[in-house]
């Protein structure tokens, strides 16, 4: 945990010393988090200035941020710190700092969970690392409980605390989030950015089925344990496990120690129906191919989000410059490299500040301080490639976020206690499923009730907002609306006359002034007419009626349909006038001549 020592004895002095002694930093610490949020909201919500600066989780942003509790730093950081600021990974710069498209934090720790595996288990059982969570749930179950010869001793095969309040809505968030998040951060993974909906539904249903087997191939004290399992990895009992950055800082089973990412999933939530799919490319466009599996979805869950600065809205221009001055000091690449790239074995490494920086991710730098290259390679590439990730999921952190994720600690720990023994039913998980899904809807609307009491924001904008999409989602889209009825109303009259007429030129195809019309250019005219009134149908289809895909088929096929039709009228047109220029034409030189509808088809 980021410690009050931590700033004092780490990150003040370096500022202090920076500033000539000029300055003094004193700090007040505030114990357990739900004090801090207290604190730094009802100094906001009041206007108290009583803090310069907040070090703080982004957990408490959404509930900060309306009230402009946190100061702009966009301006002081493009004038000042620009070049420091873009070698942030974009998942911290982009989404977890930012309200609205406001820089109003600074990193100071970056929060990521990896898989980690003991490798000589998994190499003596001919397993490679999981890819997916049934992957994971199948190679605890192959090794729990069995004798591992070269060490004697009995393992176990899955190791992750859920002691209730803890992390567990961690590991629940990242399961849900490989399932309900395929096309980025900005479309939520526990609620909908869209219309706040829970995304529960069957993808919850799955999660429990999943926890169910880790459970049951787990730890014997996993409800009685928070993140200090990671021991029986070290003892070498334990085979699996997900966790953050400081299993690898702290050096567990040196040499042994295997990472990735952690499991993805075959099956995605199909926001439309509330049903699991199959992922596919076009379903899941950040997945990954694999030929014995097919697409695995992946959402690298960037869990608490690390721990952060912000520099308190309601202090003194002066007060403001010189408290943005000590952040971006502490967070830049040279002062923040001593807490992210600790000699192993030190007090920094045990405390578990992760990269958020490119320019933490240099293996050599690490390797200097004593630790192991392969190792070293795989923590980091990990760190790379999921901060980079543009499906990253990140905590939901709109006001109530912490009520949202301890309904689903309990949900899911009462559950697990419920089945302890006993093979659950789907209904059971559908039951468990529903009653949180309810809480959370019941949270969302006991807020927004009072919002409208106090004349304040609601939810939703607040959660758009700390996702970058307010604007976006928000913005006039000139949909159609119920104007598409008159153009389909339209569009049938002018099919069926184009078939009516049609009709009556066959009917009357020998009459003489039909005869010299050409009947089957005035056909050719009727159907062309017919295929480009067609294209009024899906020129009415927008987001409010169809499918993604099914918006995709109507818009590829308007310009077919347009196209086609015109053409189809005008080179009748074209044809008929050219057949008489050239019947005109011969007659000029007094020659006959015969044109049939081949010769101008």
């Amino acid at each position: 945990d980021f410690k009050a020592n931590d700033i004092i004895e780490l990150m003040a002095p370096p500022f202090e010393e920076y500033k000539n002694g000029r300055v003094k930093i004193e700090v007040s610490v505030v114990s357990g988090f739900d004090n801090v949020f207290s604190e730094i909201e009802n100094d906001a919500r009041l206007g108290l200035g009583l803090f310069d600066v907040f070090v703080t989780p982004p957990t408490i942003m959404g509930s900060v941020a309306p009230y402009n509790g946190f100061a702009d730093l966009t301006a002081y950081i493009q004038k000042n710190y620009l070049e420091e600021w873009l070698d942030i990974f974009p998942g911290y710069r982009e989404i977890i700092a930012t309200y609205n498209g406001k820089i109003l934090m600074t990193p100071f720790d970056g929060d990521l969970l990896h898989l980690y595996y003991n490798k000589d288990i998994l190499n003596y059982y001919n397993f490679s690392a999981p890819r997916t969570w049934q992957e994971y749930n199948d190679i605890a179950e192959h090794v729990h409980e069995k004798v591992f010869p070269p060490t004697n001793k009995t393992l176990i095969g899955s190791c992750i605390g859920r002691r209730p309040q803890c992390a567990g809505p961690y590991w629940a968030m990242q399961v849900l989030s490989s399932m309900t998040q395929t096309r980025g951060s900005s479309e939520g993974s526990l609620f909908d950015t869209k219309d706040m909906s829970p995304l529960t539904n069957d993808a919850l249903v799955e999660t429990l089925q999943i926890f169910e087997k880790q459970f049951k191939y787990g730890h014997p004290t996993e409800l009685e344990n928070c993140i200090e399992l990671i021991s029986s990895l070290d003892d070498g009992e334990c085979v699996l496990t997900v966790n953050w950055g400081n299993v690898f800082l702290q050096n567990v089973i040196p040499g042994k120690l295997g990472i990735d990412r952690a499991p993805g999933s075959q099956r995605v939530l199909d926001r439309e129906t509330g049903k699991m799919v199959t992922c596919t490319k076009e379903i899941c466009p950040n997945a990954v191919y694999y030929d014995d599996v097919g697409f695995v979805n992946y959402a690298p869950y960037a869990a608490f989000g690390g721990w952060g600065g912000a520099v308190n809205g309601n202090i003194s221009d002066e007060k403001k410059k010189l408290a943005m001055e000590f952040l971006t000091f502490s967070a830049s690449k040279e002062e923040s490299s001593k807490l992210i790239i600790p000699k192993e074995g030190s007090r920094e490494a045990s405390a578990g500040y992760d990269p958020y920086r490119l320019s933490h991710i240099d293996v050599e730098d690490y390797v200097e301080q004593g630790f192991d290259r392969e190792t070293t390679n795989a923590y980091l590439g990990t760190i790379k490639e999921g901060l980079r990730s543009p499906n990253l999921a990140v905590d939901i952190r709109f006001p109530q976020a912490t009520k949202m994720m301890s309904i689903l600690d309990t949900a899911i720990i009462e559950h697990l206690n419920t089945t302890k023994g006993i093979t659950a039913t789907d209904q059971m998980r559908r039951d468990v499923v529903a009653d949180a899904t309810a809480k959370m809807v019941k949270v969302i609307q006991e807020y927004d009730t009072r919002a409208n009491n106090e004349k304040s924001e609601k939810i939703l904008p607040q959660y758009q907002k700390l996702r970058g999409v307010y604007g976006e989602l928000n913005e006039d889209k000139n949909l159609i609306g119920d104007v598409r009825w008159v153009g389909y109303a339209l569009g049938f009259v002018i099919i069926v006359m184009a078939l009516l007429f049609s009709g009556w030129v066959a009917l009357n195809r020998k009459h003489r002034v039909v005869k010299i019309s050409q009947p089957i250019f005035l056909h050719l005219i009727c159907f062309g007419v017919l295929v480009l009134s067609c294209a009024i149908f899906p020129l009415g289809i927008d987001d409010t009626d169809s499918t993604e895909r099914g918006r995709n088929v109507a818009c590829a096929s308007i310009p077919w349909l347009v196209s086609l039709g015109f053409s189809l009228v005008f080179s009748a047109l074209f044809s008929k006038l050219w057949r008489i220029n050239r019947v005109f034409a011969a007659a000029a030189s007094l020659r006959r001549v015969l044109v049939t509808e081949k010769d101008v088809a």
